[in-house]
Protein backbone atom coordinates (compact mmCIF):
# COMPACT_ATOMS: atom_id res chain seq x y z
CA UNK A 1 0.00 0.00 0.00
CA UNK A 2 1.28 3.46 -0.88
CA UNK A 3 2.20 5.71 2.01
CA UNK A 4 -0.20 8.46 0.92
CA UNK A 5 -3.11 6.03 0.79
CA UNK A 6 -2.36 4.69 4.26
CA UNK A 7 -2.15 8.26 5.58
CA UNK A 8 -5.50 9.16 4.04
CA UNK A 9 -7.20 6.15 5.64
CA UNK A 10 -5.64 6.96 9.02
CA UNK A 11 -6.88 10.55 8.92
CA UNK A 12 -10.33 9.62 7.65
CA UNK A 13 -10.67 7.59 10.83
CA UNK A 14 -9.35 10.35 13.06
CA UNK A 15 -11.48 13.12 11.56
CA UNK A 16 -14.67 11.05 11.56
CA UNK A 17 -14.20 10.22 15.23
CA UNK A 18 -13.32 13.82 16.11
CA UNK A 19 -16.38 15.26 14.36
CA UNK A 20 -18.73 12.76 15.99
CA UNK A 21 -17.32 13.10 19.50
CA UNK A 22 -17.18 16.90 19.30
CA UNK A 23 -20.79 17.07 18.09
CA UNK A 24 -21.98 14.94 21.01
CA UNK A 25 -19.96 16.91 23.53
CA UNK A 26 -21.09 20.29 22.20
CA UNK A 27 -24.76 19.23 22.16
CA UNK A 28 -24.70 18.11 25.80
CA UNK A 29 -22.62 21.04 27.01
CA UNK A 30 -24.89 23.54 25.26
CA UNK A 31 -27.96 21.85 26.76
CA UNK A 32 -26.56 22.27 30.28
CA UNK A 33 -25.73 25.93 29.62
CA UNK A 34 -29.31 26.59 28.54
CA UNK A 35 -31.17 24.49 31.13
CA UNK A 36 -29.01 24.89 34.26
CA UNK A 37 -28.03 28.52 34.48
CA UNK A 38 -25.96 28.12 37.63
CA UNK A 39 -22.69 28.61 35.73
CA UNK A 40 -21.94 31.89 33.91
CA UNK A 41 -22.14 31.28 30.18
CA UNK A 42 -18.78 32.87 29.45
CA UNK A 43 -17.11 30.54 31.99
CA UNK A 44 -18.87 27.43 30.65
CA UNK A 45 -17.91 28.37 27.09
CA UNK A 46 -14.29 28.96 28.05
CA UNK A 47 -14.05 25.53 29.72
CA UNK A 48 -15.24 23.73 26.59
CA UNK A 49 -13.07 25.73 24.21
CA UNK A 50 -10.03 24.98 26.37
CA UNK A 51 -10.79 21.25 26.49
CA UNK A 52 -11.08 21.18 22.69
CA UNK A 53 -7.87 23.21 22.26
CA UNK A 54 -9.80 25.91 20.42
CA UNK A 55 -8.65 29.52 20.81
CA UNK A 56 -10.33 31.43 23.65
CA UNK A 57 -13.03 33.77 22.44
CA UNK A 58 -15.20 36.38 24.06
CA UNK A 59 -18.27 34.16 23.93
CA UNK A 60 -20.94 35.46 26.26
CA UNK A 61 -23.88 33.43 24.97
CA UNK A 62 -24.51 29.74 24.34
CA UNK A 63 -25.30 30.36 20.68
CA UNK A 64 -21.87 31.92 20.17
CA UNK A 65 -20.29 28.74 21.53
CA UNK A 66 -22.17 26.74 18.90
CA UNK A 67 -20.79 28.97 16.16
CA UNK A 68 -17.24 28.75 17.53
CA UNK A 69 -17.14 24.94 17.87
CA UNK A 70 -18.96 24.16 14.62
CA UNK A 71 -16.38 26.52 13.13
CA UNK A 72 -15.35 26.53 9.52
CA UNK A 73 -13.75 24.14 7.11
CA UNK A 74 -10.26 25.62 7.59
CA UNK A 75 -9.87 24.57 11.24
CA UNK A 76 -9.42 20.81 11.82
CA UNK A 77 -10.30 21.21 15.52
CA UNK A 78 -13.88 22.24 14.67
CA UNK A 79 -16.76 20.03 13.58
CA UNK A 80 -16.99 21.53 10.09
CA UNK A 81 -13.22 21.35 9.65
CA UNK A 82 -12.99 17.71 10.74
CA UNK A 83 -15.80 16.62 8.40
CA UNK A 84 -14.35 18.59 5.51
CA UNK A 85 -10.91 17.07 5.99
CA UNK A 86 -12.37 13.56 6.29
CA UNK A 87 -14.06 14.14 2.94
CA UNK A 88 -10.90 15.56 1.37
CA UNK A 89 -8.89 12.52 2.51
CA UNK A 90 -11.62 10.26 1.15
CA UNK A 91 -11.45 12.14 -2.15
CA UNK A 92 -7.74 11.26 -2.32
CA UNK A 93 -8.47 7.55 -2.13
CA UNK A 94 -11.83 7.65 -3.87
CA UNK A 95 -10.81 4.97 -6.34
CA UNK A 96 -10.35 2.56 -3.41
CA UNK A 97 -13.34 3.55 -1.29
CA UNK A 98 -16.82 2.16 -1.89
CA UNK A 99 -19.07 4.83 -3.44
CA UNK A 100 -21.51 4.60 -0.52
CA UNK A 101 -18.82 5.77 1.89
CA UNK A 102 -17.94 8.85 -0.14
CA UNK A 103 -21.59 9.75 -0.71
CA UNK A 104 -22.23 9.39 3.02
CA UNK A 105 -19.38 11.75 3.78
CA UNK A 106 -20.80 14.31 1.36
CA UNK A 107 -24.17 14.15 3.13
CA UNK A 108 -22.47 14.50 6.53
CA UNK A 109 -20.52 17.48 5.22
CA UNK A 110 -23.71 19.27 4.18
CA UNK A 111 -25.37 18.47 7.52
CA UNK A 112 -22.33 19.74 9.43
CA UNK A 113 -22.14 22.98 7.48
CA UNK A 114 -25.82 23.86 7.36
CA UNK A 115 -27.49 22.03 10.24
CA UNK A 116 -26.48 23.85 13.45
CA UNK A 117 -26.65 27.24 11.77
CA UNK A 118 -30.18 27.09 10.40
CA UNK A 119 -31.80 24.81 12.95
CA UNK A 120 -34.07 26.08 15.69
CA UNK A 121 -32.54 23.60 18.15
CA UNK A 122 -28.72 23.35 18.01
CA UNK A 123 -28.77 20.08 19.96
CA UNK A 124 -31.19 18.56 17.45
CA UNK A 125 -29.05 19.72 14.54
CA UNK A 126 -25.85 18.41 16.13
CA UNK A 127 -27.37 14.99 16.66
CA UNK A 128 -28.45 15.04 13.02
CA UNK A 129 -24.76 15.42 12.22
CA UNK A 130 -24.02 12.47 14.51
CA UNK A 131 -26.63 10.40 12.66
CA UNK A 132 -25.05 11.25 9.31
CA UNK A 133 -21.62 10.26 10.59
CA UNK A 134 -23.05 7.02 11.97
CA UNK A 135 -24.21 6.20 8.44
CA UNK A 136 -20.68 6.73 7.14
CA UNK A 137 -19.18 4.51 9.85
CA UNK A 138 -21.81 1.87 9.09
CA UNK A 139 -20.98 1.97 5.38
CA UNK A 140 -17.30 1.57 6.25
CA UNK A 141 -18.02 -1.43 8.46
CA UNK A 142 -20.22 -3.02 5.81
CA UNK A 143 -18.27 -2.36 2.63
CA UNK A 144 -14.56 -1.63 3.17
CA UNK A 145 -12.26 -4.65 2.73
CA UNK A 146 -10.32 -5.65 5.87
CA UNK A 147 -6.92 -4.82 4.38
CA UNK A 148 -4.16 -2.43 5.48
CA UNK A 149 -6.30 0.57 4.65
CA UNK A 150 -9.05 -0.53 7.00
CA UNK A 151 -6.50 -1.22 9.75
CA UNK A 152 -5.03 2.26 9.41
CA UNK A 153 -8.53 3.71 9.54
CA UNK A 154 -9.32 1.66 12.65
CA UNK A 155 -6.06 2.74 14.28
CA UNK A 156 -6.85 6.38 13.56
CA UNK A 157 -10.35 6.06 15.02
CA UNK A 158 -9.03 4.34 18.16
CA UNK A 159 -6.34 6.93 18.85
CA UNK A 160 -8.75 9.80 18.24
CA UNK A 161 -11.35 8.17 20.51
CA UNK A 162 -8.79 7.99 23.31
CA UNK A 163 -7.89 11.63 22.82
CA UNK A 164 -11.50 12.81 22.63
CA UNK A 165 -12.46 10.86 25.73
CA UNK A 166 -9.64 12.60 27.60
CA UNK A 167 -10.98 15.95 26.39
CA UNK A 168 -14.52 15.04 27.46
CA UNK A 169 -13.34 14.12 30.96
CA UNK A 170 -11.26 17.30 31.13
CA UNK A 171 -14.45 19.39 30.95
CA UNK A 172 -15.51 18.09 34.41
CA UNK A 173 -19.26 18.48 33.94
CA UNK A 174 -19.72 17.00 37.42
CA UNK A 175 -17.97 19.97 38.98
CA UNK A 176 -19.68 22.62 36.87
CA UNK A 177 -23.16 21.10 37.17
CA UNK A 178 -23.19 18.57 40.05
CA UNK A 179 -26.78 17.50 39.37
CA UNK A 180 -26.92 17.12 35.60
CA UNK A 181 -23.21 16.95 34.80
CA UNK A 182 -22.63 13.19 35.23
CA UNK A 183 -25.60 12.40 32.99
CA UNK A 184 -24.37 14.84 30.33
CA UNK A 185 -20.89 13.29 30.38
CA UNK A 186 -22.34 9.82 29.90
CA UNK A 187 -24.67 11.00 27.11
CA UNK A 188 -21.73 12.71 25.38
CA UNK A 189 -19.97 9.33 25.42
CA UNK A 190 -23.12 7.44 24.36
CA UNK A 191 -22.75 5.49 27.60
CA UNK A 192 -25.74 6.44 29.75
CA UNK A 193 -27.78 3.28 29.32
CA UNK A 194 -24.74 1.01 29.58
CA UNK A 195 -23.63 2.76 32.78
CA UNK A 196 -27.07 2.46 34.36
CA UNK A 197 -27.04 -1.29 33.73
CA UNK A 198 -23.87 -1.62 35.85
CA UNK A 199 -25.78 -0.19 38.84
CA UNK A 200 -22.94 2.08 39.91
CA UNK A 201 -23.95 5.17 41.91
CA UNK A 202 -24.35 8.13 39.57
CA UNK A 203 -21.46 10.23 40.86
CA UNK A 204 -18.82 12.14 38.95
CA UNK A 205 -16.04 9.89 40.23
CA UNK A 206 -17.87 6.69 39.26
CA UNK A 207 -18.66 8.05 35.80
CA UNK A 208 -15.01 8.97 35.20
CA UNK A 209 -13.79 5.59 36.44
CA UNK A 210 -16.32 3.82 34.20
CA UNK A 211 -15.35 5.74 31.05
CA UNK A 212 -11.68 5.09 31.78
CA UNK A 213 -11.68 1.41 32.71
CA UNK A 214 -14.86 -0.38 31.70
CA UNK A 215 -13.93 -3.56 29.87
CA UNK A 216 -16.99 -3.74 27.65
CA UNK A 217 -18.08 -0.27 26.54
CA UNK A 218 -16.67 0.58 23.08
CA UNK A 219 -15.85 4.17 24.08
CA UNK A 220 -14.02 3.38 27.29
CA UNK A 221 -10.32 4.17 27.20
CA UNK A 222 -9.47 0.61 28.13
CA UNK A 223 -11.37 -0.94 25.22
CA UNK A 224 -10.21 1.74 22.79
CA UNK A 225 -6.58 1.01 23.67
CA UNK A 226 -7.26 -2.68 23.05
CA UNK A 227 -8.73 -1.86 19.61
CA UNK A 228 -5.68 0.26 18.76
CA UNK A 229 -3.35 -2.58 19.73
CA UNK A 230 -5.33 -5.03 17.59
CA UNK A 231 -4.98 -2.71 14.57
CA UNK A 232 -1.22 -2.40 15.09
CA UNK A 233 -0.84 -6.18 15.42
CA UNK A 234 -2.92 -6.61 12.26
CA UNK A 235 -0.65 -4.24 10.36
CA UNK A 236 2.45 -6.03 11.62
CA UNK A 237 1.00 -9.36 10.50
CA UNK A 238 0.70 -7.89 6.98
CA UNK A 239 4.28 -6.64 6.97
CA UNK A 240 3.58 -2.99 7.87
CA UNK A 241 5.72 -2.83 11.00
CA UNK A 242 7.81 0.06 12.29
CA UNK A 243 10.13 -2.27 14.18
CA UNK A 244 8.08 -2.40 17.38
CA UNK A 245 7.94 1.18 18.73
CA UNK A 246 4.25 1.63 17.95
CA UNK A 247 3.29 -1.78 19.33
CA UNK A 248 5.21 -1.07 22.54
CA UNK A 249 3.46 2.28 22.95
CA UNK A 250 -0.10 1.03 22.48
CA UNK A 251 0.58 -2.31 24.20
CA UNK A 252 1.96 -0.61 27.31
CA UNK A 253 -1.02 1.73 27.40
CA UNK A 254 -3.47 -1.17 27.10
CA UNK A 255 -1.77 -3.12 29.89
CA UNK A 256 -1.67 -0.10 32.21
CA UNK A 257 -5.40 0.36 31.82
CA UNK A 258 -6.15 -3.35 32.02
CA UNK A 259 -4.33 -3.77 35.33
CA UNK A 260 -5.53 -0.57 37.00
CA UNK A 261 -7.70 -1.86 39.85
CA UNK A 262 -10.26 0.46 41.41
CA UNK A 263 -8.10 3.62 41.27
CA UNK A 264 -8.82 6.58 43.55
CA UNK A 265 -10.23 9.74 41.91
CA UNK A 266 -6.84 11.46 41.77
CA UNK A 267 -5.34 8.30 40.22
CA UNK A 268 -8.10 8.34 37.60
CA UNK A 269 -7.19 11.91 36.69
CA UNK A 270 -3.52 10.97 36.41
CA UNK A 271 -4.35 7.99 34.20
CA UNK A 272 -6.54 10.11 31.90
CA UNK A 273 -3.70 12.60 31.46
CA UNK A 274 -1.27 9.76 30.82
CA UNK A 275 -3.56 8.27 28.19
CA UNK A 276 -3.74 11.56 26.31
CA UNK A 277 0.05 11.90 26.33
CA UNK A 278 0.57 8.28 25.24
CA UNK A 279 -1.96 8.75 22.43
CA UNK A 280 -0.08 11.79 21.14
CA UNK A 281 3.19 9.83 21.19
CA UNK A 282 1.60 6.91 19.35
CA UNK A 283 0.21 9.23 16.68
CA UNK A 284 3.67 10.76 16.22
CA UNK A 285 5.17 7.28 15.83
CA UNK A 286 2.60 6.42 13.16
CA UNK A 287 3.42 9.57 11.19
CA UNK A 288 7.17 9.09 11.43
CA UNK A 289 7.17 5.39 10.64
CA UNK A 290 4.60 5.13 7.89
CA UNK A 291 3.69 8.47 6.31
CA UNK A 292 6.70 9.47 4.32
CA UNK A 293 6.76 12.38 1.88
CA UNK A 294 7.55 10.15 -1.06
CA UNK A 295 4.59 8.43 -2.63
CA UNK A 296 6.13 5.15 -3.66
CA UNK A 297 6.59 3.25 -0.41
CA UNK A 298 5.01 -0.16 -0.74
CA UNK A 299 4.38 -2.66 2.06
CA UNK A 300 2.41 -5.28 0.23
CA UNK A 301 0.78 -6.07 -3.07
Amino acid sequence: MLSRIAESYFWIGRYLERAEATSRLLAEHHQLMVEERTVPEDLAAAVLLDALSLPPQSTTHASELITAVVGDSADPATIAGAITLARENARGVRERLPADVFEGLNAAHLAGIRGPIVATSPAYALYRVVERLAVVVGQIDWTVPRDEGYLFLSLGRSLERLDMMARLLAVRHDQLWPEGGPVATLRAAAALNAFLRTQHPMTGDEVRRYLLLDEAHPRSMRLSSHTAEEAVRGLAARGASDGGDLLREVGLLRSQLEYAVNPAPDEVDALVEHVQQATARASDVVGTAFFRPVGSVVWSN
